[in-house]
């Protein structure tokens, strides 16, 4: 190196950091020295400037507030359903039949009307209390022992299905409170006095 070159060298300014200063670090030095020379605080950079994050304020749980808000998750509607006694015992099966046998040319609407009246019976107190009584009453329908039908086929299965919504009060009533009833194309003597109900099908019921 030549002496020109050492004296050069020689007279640039060491920085201070771990790297000379550039040219615009020593700008802002110097327009921050002029401005604390007039009064006027610098602009702190985000390096330095201390965060301060905001603070929310959260309500207080108490027991009963905890109480409230437990009892909002776990609080459920109780629907309470009707079990359904489908239990092919005696009775039902004579209500069975005689769906069967008197109304299994009829829709499931006129098979349900029959079912209704013959429980409408079973629950006034002018006929026997249970299906097979009012179905073996004398001269009303007729003896369910005696009459066997094929159980394998589909009026079976209408009947059955029809026979088990009676007895449970399943559907809405159809014949209301009726209690007789004949085939419409008959004009029984008996059944001039007694209020008209309804006409579903081939049969009109009445009170």
């Amino acid at each position: 190196m030549s002496a020109v070159a050492a004296a050069a060298v020689a007279a640039l300014p060491m920085a201070t950091g771990f790297a000379f200063e550039s040219q615009a670090e020593i700008q802002d030095e110097a327009d921050g020295a002029l401005l604390a020379a007039s009064g006027v605080e610098t602009e702190v950079t985000a390096d330095t400037a201390e965060i301060v994050e905001p603070v929310i304020l959260l309500e207080e749980a108490t027991d009963e507030t905890l109480e409230a808000e437990l009892a909002e998750e776990t609080d459920t509607e109780t629907v309470e359903v009707a079990a359904i006694n489908d239990t092919v015992d005696r009775d039902l099966l004579c209500l069975v039949k005689i769906v069967r046998h008197e109304a299994a040319n009829q829709s499931m609407t006129g098979q349900l009307a029959v079912a209704q009246l013959v429980m409408n019976r079973v629950n006034s107190p002018n006929f026997p209390n249970t299906i097979c009584d009012v179905a073996h009453q004398r001269g009303q329908f007729f003896n369910t022992d005696a009459y066997n039908p094929s159980r394998n086929d589909q009026r079976w299965a209408n009947a059955l299905e029809v026979a088990i919504d009676a007895r449970n009060a399943i559907s809405d009533p159809v014949v209301g409170e009726a209690v007789f009833y004949h085939a419409a194309y008959v004009n029984p003597r008996f059944h001039r006095t007694r209020p008209r109900v309804t006409q579903i099908e081939d049969h009109i019921f009445y009170r």
